[in-house]
């Protein structure tokens, strides 16, 4: 929803500044053209300049009044149709070009008719010389003569009025602007609690009438495609750990009885030495084959969130100790070895888990390393203490994890430290080709299972690269786990 308030107070600063702008435009438009309009007449060839030097041209002789040659070849190219002056009687005493349906003499009420309106519909335009009145004249329709009165005190007011006209204006173009910024928003309110119900996979409702009624069908459309998809997957997973279970359930009792004669054989004297060592090998492979089973059926149930977590306090130095223990305690080879590096601050640190998977997690690792170096290593596990949390970090002498499982692994982004994106992404590709003989020949399950372990405990589970090959692993305990 804040979201959604920004977009509307967005909209709404955006209406008031177009406001604004579209009345200063509006202003200075009215102020130009008001302008243009004064200006113009004086500035063609009508204004009372051009007027005073036609008339300053004329001279009185014997033969009464005469323009001279440039008086008259500025009228020529002066924009009047046609010239007279009138001498105080009224009489015309000299003209040019005048038509012939005006009179040759006026009273004083018709020449204060047309120096006001017009002249027989001419529009006209008169200038004083001395005693005598000149008159000249323009082409019917060409100008619009307006006369008005006003009086002075409004005058005087017109800026204030003004200032009343633009405030009142700006008001009511800002209330239509919230008008418009609150429908608008209306509008938005119901669309965006849709796309937040679209997260939590809810089924939408929404009304699809008004200006966003193509959105709120599309939303309701996406809404029910989403909810269709989800279900059609949670019948899928469903299917697919039932199925997983129920075969894991029915394998378990032949699984027993294979192993159990095979022990019976192994032990019997009076088979051969061969024989019992192929009865010995029946039984050590039934055990992989039930180990692997277990770890089936683990995954599944980790991936789809359907395995129970037990927690309960434990500090990771005690339990790291206990699992080195456990294998130092069932016999461990002399060509292995594990060292376990516990630095300063990390003994009191504790957290919440499932000490049962957490041991489980571990024992992958460390197993991993030892069956990976066929040859012998030693397994170096270091808990330190840093920023971001308690770091745990499995390493081995031998050839670290083989680049096949990390092709198998780095699905997710983020799990492969070290990697440039280029590599992040070739490995993505490889990893969809090559997984298959990744988790037949390197047991990737074991790994797989002690990151699903970490992540569904909260933690952050990585890859780190060697500069020389191969990867060693990276477990961070977040401290939002840690008991203080």
């Amino acid at each position: 929803m804040k979201s959604l308030w920004k977009i509307s107070r967005r909209y709404i600063w955006s209406a008031i500044l177009v406001t604004l702008l579209v009345c200063v435009i509006n202003l200075a438009l009215l102020l130009y053209f008001t302008f243009i309009n004064i200006n113009g007449v004086e500035q063609k060839e009508m204004g009372r300049a051009l007027m005073d030097e036609i008339v300053r041209e004329f001279s009185c002789g014997d033969g009464g009044w005469q323009l001279s040659e440039t008086g008259y070849e500025k009228l020529e190219q002066s924009s009047f149709l046609w010239a007279m002056l009138l001498s105080e009687e009224g009489a015309v005493v000299w003209s040019y070009k005048l038509p012939g349906e005006l009179p040759l003499h006026y009273s004083i009420g018709d020449v204060a008719a047309f120096s006001r309106w017009y002249l027989m519909d001419y529009p006209v335009r008169v200038w004083r010389n001395g005693d005598l009145l000149c008159v000249f004249g323009m082409e019917k329709g060409s100008i619009i003569k307006i006369q008005a009165v006003y009086d002075m005190e409004l005058i005087e007011r017109v800026p204030e009025l003004l200032k009343c006209l633009l405030i009142a204006n700006v008001v009511i173009l800002i209330g239509l602007a919230l008008v418009m910024a609150y429908r608008f928003y209306r509008s938005l309110k119901p669309i965006a609690r849709g796309i937040e119900s679209l997260e939590e996979k809810k089924v939408l409702g929404l009304s699809e009438k008004g200006v966003l009624g193509d959105l709120a069908a599309k939303l309701n459309q996406t809404s029910a495609l989403l909810r269709w998809q989800d279900e059609k997957l949670s019948k899928r997973d469903k299917a697919r750990t039932d199925w997983i279970a129920g075969v894991s359930h029915d394998i378990r009792t032949p699984l027993a009885l294979i192993t159990g004669y095979a022990d019976e054989l192994a032990e019997e004297k009076s088979l051969g030495e061969e024989e019992r060592k192929k009865a010995e090998v029946i039984r050590r492979q039934s055990l992989v084959i039930r180990q692997l089973i277990s770890d089936l059926n683990l995954t599944s149930k980790l991936e789809y969130q359907s395995q129970p977590l037990q927690k309960e306090a434990f500090s990771p130095a005690g339990l790291l100790r206990e699992c080195v223990a456990e294998y130092y305690n069932d016999g461990l080879p002399e060509k292995y070895g594990i060292e376990l590096k516990i630095n300063d601050g990390v003994e009191e640190s504790c957290f919440l888990g499932d000490t049962g998977l957490l041991l489980r997690c571990f024992r992958n690792l460390i197993g991993n390393s030892f069956r990976h170096n066929p040859q012998g290593a030693e397994v170096l596990i270091e808990l330190s203490k840093k920023r971001e949390g308690i770091h745990l970090f499995f390493a081995d002498t031998g050839c670290g994890i083989p680049e096949k499982v990390a092709r198998a692994l780095s699905e997710r982004e983020g799990f492969l430290q070290g990697k440039t994106k280029e590599k992040q992404q070739s490995l993505n590709t490889a990893g969809h080709v090559e997984a298959g003989e990744a988790e037949g020949a390197v047991h990737v399950m074991g790994l797989l299972i002690a990151k699903q372990i970490a992540e569904a405990h909260g933690f952050r589970f990585y890859l780190q690269e060697r500069p020389q090959g191969g990867y060693d692993v990276e477990i961070i305990l977040v401290p939002e786990g840690e008991i203080i």
